[in-house]
């Protein structure tokens, strides 16, 4: 999304370190005083991330076991093609992605298997297939009024700049969405969202779902119309959203926005402020009942994942530019720790123009922390594993690391040894390259968890993207 001309800057050269963003991304008319280039725009992008990897850096296991707990994978190669076309009245992108990898990633769930299936020929089977397409369009019949298909819009105080990634705040989303203009700095939004698969995912209206199950919990729940279960009778409603904000003096966006209006069980709502001031740049917010955000450079396994999730959450961000200098401080955190694995995130990146326009360099950091929870419940969570009591609230996905301490002092206590997961760290060196129409960008993206076992994840993004 571009916010303003400061934030599009930095996103567009965060979004080159690794993997193109969405085409629902390209274009959400946030402001007046960004625009895109007129007429058509073609691009072709050739990237991989050269290697995955995971494991631990100290003696695990015991025989034959002993220090084989890691895991290194092609990570494949991939092609991006895209073309846009943008005027006055219509935006659109189309954008198919088709990659050459290993067919059978190895990435176990099941702890030492993964030792064993490290050394299978299967891992060497790489296949050649469609992998993605991103799309999205714009109409603008009149000046009051957008029309938008599959593109995202949302109030700039939702965004957190150095993960990528918005808290909340959509005026429009995936899907079918209105955006009305009827004054100026003023957006009034509705959506419809949609799946890909409209057969088995669709929206009702007005209709009631009967089929309890066994002692009145849902049989059948689908996340695409409700989020969160209850033990009564389930009662769907049409699935629609809508947001407002309004800009002030051309320097603060206000804005808010509610998910799913018209069932209570599954209502989200939240609300944003954004301020512009000289050098500076603010985002804040809170949200409730939002969905979980992923906070993590890495998502090529369930354990490299981590997310920040809960009914609750606050989000900070704070952008400074000081000529070719840019510094990010941005935070996430759940107020409820029963509602999530990871309850806080705080991250930190700074970026130079050694030339400017043309080569910049940039340290992203970050650290995870999981604040404790007292409830049994959150044995549900192991090493790799999604579910449990909590985890079908969450979603969350983590790597799970032990509590340090005794069995004894567990039971003492009332809790698992497997209580708490374990901080993590994030570190991402990268530096992009632009030449004409080629931008070239490496990164180095490490995850580390302070488990006692030194485990650890990683890979290395690599792209070159040409433009004409």
């Amino acid at each position: 999304m571009k916010i303003n001309a400061k934030i599009a800057a930095l996103a567009g050269a965060a979004l080159l370190m690794g993997s193109v963003a969405f085409a629902a991304d390209s274009y959400d008319g946030a402001t007046s005083d960004y625009e895109l280039p007129q007429g058509f725009t073609f691009w072709n992008e050739v990237s991989s991330d050269v290697v995955e990897a995971e494991g631990a850096y100290y003696r695990v296991g015991t025989g034959a076991n002993v220090n084989k707990n890691y895991q290194v994978e092609f990570a494949g190669i991939s092609e991006k093609v895209g073309i846009s076309y943008n005027s006055e009245k219509i935006w659109f992108e189309l954008a198919p992605k088709f990659s050459l990898k290993d067919n059978n990633q190895h990435w176990s769930d099941n702890g030492q298997d993964w030792m064993v299936t490290r050394q299978s020929l299967n891992n060497d089977d790489l296949s050649f297939a469609w992998t993605g397409l991103d799309w999205g369009v714009r109409f603008t019949p009149f000046d009051i009024v957008d029309f938008y298909l599959n593109t995202d819009v949302y109030t700039p105080g939702a965004v957190l700049p150095i993960a990528g990634e918005k808290v909340g705040g959509n005026l429009v989303g995936d899907g079918f969405g209105v955006i009305f203009k009827p004054i100026d700095g003023l957006r009034i939004g509705l959506e419809v969202p949609f799946s890909a698969d409209v057969i088995s995912k669709p929206n009702f209206l007005n209709a009631e779902y009967e089929d309890t199950g066994k002692n009145g919990s849902f049989a059948e729940a689908d996340s695409s119309m409700i989020t969160n279960t209850t033990n009564k009778a389930a009662d769907y409603r049409f699935v629609f959203n809508a947001g407002v904000d309004y800009k002030l003096l051309d320097m603060i966006t206000v804005g808010a926005f509610v998910g799913n209006v018209l069932n209570r069980d599954a209502r989200s709502y939240g609300v944003y402020a954004n301020a512009g001031l000289s050098f500076l740049d603010f985002n804040l917010g809170y949200t409730y009942n939002g969905g979980k955000t992923r906070v993590s450079a890495l998502d090529f396994a369930d354990s490299s994942r981590i997310f920040i999730g809960g009914h609750h959450k606050a989000n900070l961000a704070v952008t400074a530019t000081f000529g070719d200098f840019t510094a990010q401080l941005e935070a996430l955190m759940n107020f409820f720790k029963a509602q999530s694995l990871y309850d806080l995130y705080a991250g930190l990146k700074v970026g130079y123009d050694l030339l400017p326009g043309k080569f910049n360099v940039a340290l992203r950091t970050g650290v995870a922390y999981d604040m404790g929870n007292k409830s049994k419940d959150h044995t549900a969570f192991t090493r790799y594993e999604e579910g449990g009591a909590m985890g079908n609230n969450t979603g969350d996905i983590a790597g799970y690391r032990s509590k340090k301490g005794t069995q004894k002092d567990a039971d003492k206590k009332g809790y698992s040894l497997n209580q708490n997961a374990a901080p993590v760290v994030f570190l991402s060196p990268s530096i992009t390259y632009t030449t004409g129409n080629n931008t070239f960008a490496a990164t180095a993206n490490l995850q580390y968890w302070l488990d006692g076992e030194g485990s650890y994840a990683a890979n290395l993004p690599v792209s070159w993207k040409y433009t004409f």
